[in-house]
């Protein structure tokens, strides 16, 4: 489980579970993939939608999910505080510290609300002052939604719940001592966890059930929690989510220890400084900055598991975590010096999955472990959708992220934690690439997705970005081997000897072979090239990769792909492309392109683009992190101080903590 603050003291929870959903005449299990022809022979895929099992194949694109925990909010005379009752609102985040501090007025009258968060446990603390408390007209609610059936039409579910359903779910107030405890258990099938509260016995607190058990109204499952008597004007209580029932921390104990967390977590790791800039876009470009560092750490510090596309916010793509993704939402902990929470989720998220991905390779024929698309780090299963099960680029992102980790720490224990995954990634690479008959080398595909996943995936062969991050993963595979003093495997040295090269047009690199030079004219392709320009930057140098032919085709994408087209983590990646290729202008130009990379007020990266997906987007601000420590730290290679960084044109950068970029 995990805790996220957001706005007036409203608490959003999130936490995987099973299904509650239900399928009628189909069951998941009915689910056995759908073949394709792959190298000469027929490989179902776990993850590509069954026509014939439509039911089914939704139910597992949904299952399990991560639910919404409880809503806290407040009530005036007995009924939920409405915006249009709120006025003069304002918040302030002091970041220094964690706290969030929301004043308004409700009919004419003050309201504060203090929150923070528990870094330790699944809880946040609030403090509600007003007058309103001794008039009996203000209260705390607590309200239970259940989760939305996933079907299409939740694919991006910012609401993260849903009131219709009050008799699919029951709770239940488990204890309610008058003094300094209660708890409201609630029953999802076969889900239940609990709502722990404490507060201070000197201001005892009373717990109410709105509605009667048993009710089908929308307002079912609300609770109000008020002082008992009408002395005090303030009240303070921790609310805790957990499997069971217990006595969570009280408030003064959280308060203490998050303000003592946030002060470590600003003063550890890296620091960029950019106010002493002459440059205008300075200033904003120091609050993406900051703001992007609380972001990541509220939303993205796991233990075990990536964060989702939208983090703690609300559910988009069904609330499950990317795997392509990972690099994008966490290789910036490595690059600013805050190593452990890199460590943190990795290798441990890589040995969750690999039984199931063990499982997944040998059963369509190959060996070693293929890891999934979009999945949950319970149960590993690889969501079916059109790209989910011949998407490519997540595989080799074991063998950087180990590489990271040991360029952090470059420990024989380093070796030997990952040795594991990097050997059953690089297995299953090897595995997986097929020998051509006619050419003598060894494909990649079709079937095959690519990063930017807009080519024909049934006749996609030897993507540019694929096939040369293969390369990168194979080598570095060899070379780990090497440093532990093992024999490297022969299928390894073959495979990566003789592997196709990414295919070239007229002297660039094209997005995949069989092209010719019209592709640049090809608006469905030419709209999102940015898997070419991640040939030299995102991925380290690779012999596979030739430098010049890499820069030709960056200036080239940079003809074509115009600003109106870039969205998403785009900007990084052509902030590190500028860069690494010798171009500090342009790579400056594409962390400041405010009029098009937009961050809201709170400083959340904005996708963009088709507008469909729920906005915040963690790997816009992840991103931009990684690429600003990119430009300022340098990469493996790089000379002197900022390399990407352009002299003369106002910027005067400051920095400590940062670790180059592979």
């Amino acid at each position: 489980m995990r805790v996220n603050q957001v706005a007036a003291g409203y608490c959003l929870l999130l936490a995987p579970s099973l299904a509650v959903a239900r399928i009628d005449s189909e069951l998941p299990s009915d689910y056995h993939g759908v073949p394709r022809e792959t190298y000469g022979r027929q490989v179902f895929y776990d993850a590509l939608p069954d026509p014939n099992l439509k039911q089914a194949t939704q139910w597992l694109i949904g299952n399990p999910n991560r639910i919404n925990l409880g809503r806290i909010g407040l009530t005036y005379k007995g009924a939920t505080v409405s915006s249009s009752q709120i006025t003069q609102p304002k918040q302030v985040l002091d970041l220094w510290n964690g706290i969030i501090t929301s004043t308004f007025r409700i009919n004419g009258k003050d309201v504060k609300v203090i929150t923070q968060g528990d870094f330790e446990e699944d809880a946040v603390v609030f403090r509600v002052e007003s007058d309103l408390l001794k008039r009996g007209d203000l209260g705390v609610e607590l309200d239970f939604p259940y989760p939305p059936i996933h079907t299409t039409a939740y694919k991006y579910e910012v609401f993260a719940g849903v009131y219709d359903f009050p008799l699919n779910h029951t709770t239940s107030i488990g204890t309610n001592s008058k003094g300094s405890s209660a708890s409201i258990k609630h029953q999802l099938q076969e889900t239940s966890y609990f709502a722990n509260l404490r507060w201070p016995g000197q201001t005892a607190l009373e717990l109410s059930r709105n509605d009667p058990g048993g009710s089908n109204s929308t307002t079912a499952h609300r609770y109000t929690l008020k002082p008992v008597s009408r002395k005090s004007s303030s009240i303070i209580f921790t609310a805790q989510f957990s499997p069971d029932q217990r006595n969570p921390s009280p408030p003064s104990i959280i308060q203490a220890r998050n303000k003592l967390e946030w002060n470590k977590y600003w003063q550890e790791g890296g620091f960029v400084d950019v106010t002493a800039s002459s440059n205008p876009n300075a200033t904003e470009l120091q609050r993406r900055i900051v703001t992007s560092q609380y972001h990541v750490r509220v939303n993205s510090a796991a233990k075990g598991q990536s964060p989702q596309e939208s983090g703690l916010m609300n559910n988009g793509w069904y609330g499950k975590f990317h795997m392509e993704m990972v690099i994008w939402h966490n290789a910036h902990w490595a690059t600013w010096g805050k190593q452990k929470y890199f460590d943190n989720i990795f290798p441990e998220l890589y040995e969750r999955l690999l039984p199931s991905s063990l499982a997944r390779a040998k059963a369509m024929g190959w060996q070693g472990a293929r890891w999934p698309k979009m999945t949950d780090p319970i149960y590993g299963i690889n969501s079916p959708g059109d790209i989910n099960g011949v998407l490519l680029w997540q595989q080799p992102h074991a063998l950087y992220l180990a590489n990271l980790a040991y360029q952090a720490s470059p420990t024989r224990k380093t070796l030997q934690r990952w040795d594991r995954v990097v050997t059953e990634t690089a297995d299953y690479m090897a595995s997986y690439a097929g020998l051509n008959a006619s050419t003598g080398k060894y494909d990649l595909g079709p079937p095959s997705y690519g990063v930017t996943e807009n080519t024909p995936p049934n006749s996609t062969r030897n993507l540019a970005y694929e096939i040369a991050y293969w390369s990168y993963g194979l080598d570095a595979a060899r070379e780990w081997k090497r440093k532990l003093g093992q024999r490297v495997p022969d299928k390894w040295t073959h495979v990566a000897a003789n592997l196709a090269l990414p295919p070239q047009v007229d002297g660039l690199y094209a997005v995949y072979d069989g092209l010719n030079s019209s592709w640049w004219n090809d608006t469905k392709l030419n709209g999102d090239p940015r898997s070419l320009i991640m040939l030299q930057g995102i991925l380290p140098d690779t012999p596979a990769v030739n430098p010049m032919i890499a820069l030709a085709t960056a200036d080239k994408v940079a003809q074509v792909w115009t600003d109106d087209k870039i969205r998403g983590w785009g900007r990084p990646v052509l902030a590190i492309n500028s860069a690494r290729i010798g171009n500090p202008s342009r790579a400056m130009y594409h962390l400041t392109a405010y009029d098009y990379w937009k961050f809201d007020d709170a400083g959340f990266a904005i996708r963009g683009g088709d507008g469909g997906t729920p906005p915040p987007f963690m790997p816009g601000n992840a991103g931009f992190l990684y690429a600003v420590a990119y430009v300022v730290g340098g990469w493996s290679g790089s000379k002197g101080d900022a390399p990407g960084v352009p002299k003369g044109q106002g910027w005067i950068v400051k920095h400590e903590g940062l670790l180059k970029a592979l």
